[in-house]
């Protein structure tokens, strides 16, 4: 993103803003990272981003820190080098296991806890077994939040064979691993949050489009990064087996209108409603049930209830070949 571009979003952008300086690539790549933290600090937003942890030396720690930033996430992928490298890269697994390290002791010697250190780890059928390890691991060494997350987008069918999507009858299988991921954070201040393994009932999707947004490094504005992937045509996302083309939902571009007149644009209007529409009657038909036996009965016709809502009221098409709308 051009320093130009960049300005002309912060000037649009109120404060406490929650931004997340993140899109299809490594941030710390950007020459500007340090600085466009700065100013948005100053503006008054929150600002987190996410890194591979393979650029991090001490001054750069020690930069991150005196910025202001809020919150910084390692991505993990497996917690030995066999299974972490074969996704990532030779020597990615101890790059990243020596910048938390680095950086925490960076954050220490300041005496703050800001900015908050979260690891994402990479759930896929070969990292699962070794999530308990990373817990553990994570833990030990200060990280302040340990995320689970699934690899959504599939752009072939070997990356789809990564993809750890399994039905609820499969994740008994699961359960012991879940259950000492769990012991491995008992008793810590680090909080701990795994996904569901199987899908679930969704209104709206993890990335939340009816308050959230995604602006490119070219000034497109989309409901999320996902359906705005650094193409010019058609992309074929796998989903359930199958494979659907999706092109780049776009609905303005900040260099032509501000970031208000695309928020109400009636399209972008409509693809929200959508969300809203399913949220409201999902949330209203779990609203008052209760623990006894009668609630247990009135989960049940909810539950069917909400299924047939929803099959009527879908999502928008470009989102049905997401995983995430199912919940992952």
């Amino acid at each position: 993103m051009t320093d130009s571009l960049f300005h002309r979003i912060l000037r649009q952008i109120p404060p406490k803003t929650t931004v997340h300086l993140q899109g299809w690539g490594e941030p710390l790549l950007h020459p500007a990272t340090l600085e466009h933290i700065r100013l948005l600090k100053a503006h008054g937003c929150i600002v987190s981003f996410t890194t591979n942890g393979t650029i991090m030396d001490r001054n750069m720690a020690a930069s991150l820190v005196e910025t202001g930033l809020d919150g910084l996430t390692f991505s993990m992928a497996g917690s030995s080098t066999h299974v972490h490298d074969k996704l990532r890269g030779a020597g990615s697994f101890n790059s990243v296991r020596e910048s938390i390290r680095l950086f925490n002791a960076v954050r220490n010697q300041y005496k703050t806890s800001i900015p908050k250190v979260a690891v994402s780890y990479l759930v896929t059928p070969e990292t699962v077994r070794e999530l308990p390890a990373a817990v553990a691991w994570c833990r030990s060494r200060g990280v302040d939040a340990f995320v689970s997350v699934h690899l959504t987008q599939a752009g072939c069918r070997s990356q789809e064979e990564m993809q750890f999507l399994l039905s609820k009858d499969e994740c008994h299988h699961y359960r012991l691993i879940r259950l000492r991921s769990h012991l491995a954070a008992v008793f810590s201040k680090m909080r701990l949050e795994l996904d569901q393994f199987h899908p679930t009932l969704t209104p709206v999707c993890g990335k939340n489009p009816i308050n959230n947004l995604f602006i490119s490094v070219n000034g497109n504005v989309s409901p999320c990064v996902f359906l705005s992937p650094p193409v010019d045509r058609e992309i074929a996302w796998r989903y359930k087996g199958e494979s659907c083309l999706q092109t780049p939902v776009v609905f303005g571009n900040v260099h032509n209108a501000t970031l208000a007149e695309i928020w109400e644009q009636q399209e972008y209007h409509k693809f929200r409603t959508s969300f809203e529409i399913r949220k409201e009657f999902h949330d209203s038909k779990l609203s008052g049930i209760g623990c006894s036996l009668a609630g247990s009965a009135q989960l049940d016709a909810a539950i069917a209830a909400i299924k047939e809502f929803f099959s009527e009221n879908p999502p928008p098409g470009a989102c049905r070949c997401c995983a995430k709308i199912d919940g992952y």
